[in-house]
């Protein structure tokens, strides 16, 4: 007799994958985790949305800090984080002020599409202090109204090596996790399904994180770059047809 399989155990099971294809490209690029999960989250189940999410990312990152070391990186991503919590709180008081989603979502898509066509184009503005503090600054803000700020500040050091920017950004990533984190814990959004929904993604964390150590040493100078720049045209467009559907 064919016993079929639970629904608990499908959901499971499809979850894990999708984080570890997330964790395995951010594991190697930088970023991109929660850019190529969260949509494939919300068709499979809307609650791994937003904090089980972040908790995973968290955990992503703090493997990548520990792999990639370097307390210099620490120091770079200074700036952009001084941009960072303004902009959250400037994202949030944004969103109380502009109720139309689609209006927001349609001219961050594209401001970030300018910003991939300027870059492609051969536009390199050196990442001086007042241009990290505003893209950490644009990242707080997106990440507070549609959900998206790992582009602003990838773009912002696109131009390092592969390593120090899977170092630099895995930083700037775990106090924006905890951030983040902590304005959900301050709603009432993390709870005990949250934290149990966060660690039925681990073990897709540390899967994909095992696949990027192999990719990561694929991953250097202008393919880092070219990946930089799919991944934040790729952002533009999901933001762009959530808006408009």
């Amino acid at each position: 007799m064919a016993h079929s399989v639970p629904l608990g155990m499908i959901t499971f099971v499809l979850a894990a994958l999708v984080i570890a294809l997330g964790a395995a490209v951010q594991g190697s690029v930088g970023f991109g985790a929660a850019l190529l999960a969260a949509p494939l989250l919300v068709l499979i189940d809307p609650s791994f949305v937003p904090a089980p999410l972040i908790l995973a990312t968290l955990a992503l990152n703090l493997l990548v800090v520990r792999r990639e070391r370097g307390s210099h990186h620490w120091r770079t991503v200074a700036w952009p984080l001084a941009g960072q919590i303004p902009g959250a709180l400037a994202g949030a008081a944004l969103l109380a002020v502009v109720t139309d989603g689609q209006l927001l979502g349609t001219l961050f898509a594209a401001m970030l599409l300018a910003a991939v066509a300027l870059s492609a184009s051969g536009f390199h503005p050196r990442p001086s202090r007042p241009l990290l503090v505003a893209a950490g600054g644009m990242s707080g803000v997106m990440q507070s109204t549609v959900g998206a700020g790992g582009p602003p500040v990838a773009l912002a050091f696109q131009h390092r090596s592969g390593p120090d920017l899977r170092a630099t950004l895995s930083r700037y990533f775990v106090v924006s996790c905890v951030v983040s984190l902590a304005s959900l814990v301050a709603l009432g959004r993390v709870g005990g399904r949250e934290l149990a929904e966060g660690a039925m993604l681990l073990p897709g964390v540390f899967g994909g994180f095992a696949a990027s150590g192999w990719l990561a040493r694929r991953v250097d100078g202008s393919v880092a770059r070219r990946a930089v720049l799919v991944l934040s045209a790729a952002a533009a467009v999901m933001l762009l047809v959530k808006a408009l559907t």
